[in-house]
């Protein structure tokens, strides 16, 4: 595996606030995935690896993808940045669950599935359906909850298994 404290990028003096250029990004690629094509994904695997080393030092950064045109970079987001980018992130990713679990309802049409192939399929309805049902009662009693003047409970933090159990 290639030193990390060595070219293109040095990872310890990344600095919340700065951007990662186009020309660091195809170097960091280069240099950590030398055997790789690039693809529609490398920007998400570049990403991840320098969150990945940056936490590896005990000194994590949020990293936003920015694309305008053909050309991208990377920025590295401020701390009073990063928690409203993270929450769209996480809500976002709640609304593609939704959206892919309804479509195994709707886009499938059993009648091309042999009988094996259907359990599945129900069995993956059932276990989406109900992942699904669960984001929107835990959403639905966050918002009545505020509503009232409550504050959500902070032991689900620790109770919803986020916190890495080294922390």
């Amino acid at each position: 595996m290639p030193d990390s404290n060595i070219h293109p990028l040095d990872i310890k003096n990344l600095e919340k606030g700065s951007s990662i250029s186009k020309e660091q990004i195809l170097e960091f690629w280069k240099y950590h995935f030398p055997d790789k094509e690039w693809n529609e994904f490398s920007l998400m695997e570049i990403k991840d690896k320098i969150q990945k080393l940056r936490a590896e030092l005990n000194a994590p950064i949020v990293i936003k993808q920015v694309k305008i045109g053909g050309d991208f970079s990377f920025k590295i987001l401020l701390d009073e940045e990063a928690p409203d980018y993270l929450a769209g992130q996480a809500t976002a990713g709640i609304r593609k669950q939704r959206k892919n679990a309804r479509r195994l309802l709707t886009d499938i049409d059993v009648n091309n599935l042999d009988e094996a192939q259907k359990r599945s399929l129900e069995t993956k309805q059932v276990h989406h359906a109900f992942i699904a049902s669960a984001a929107d009662g835990a959403r639905k009693h966050s918002l009545q909850m505020q509503r009232k003047g409550q504050s959500l409970p902070k032991s689900l933090i620790n109770k919803s298994k986020l916190i890495p159990p080294d922390y």
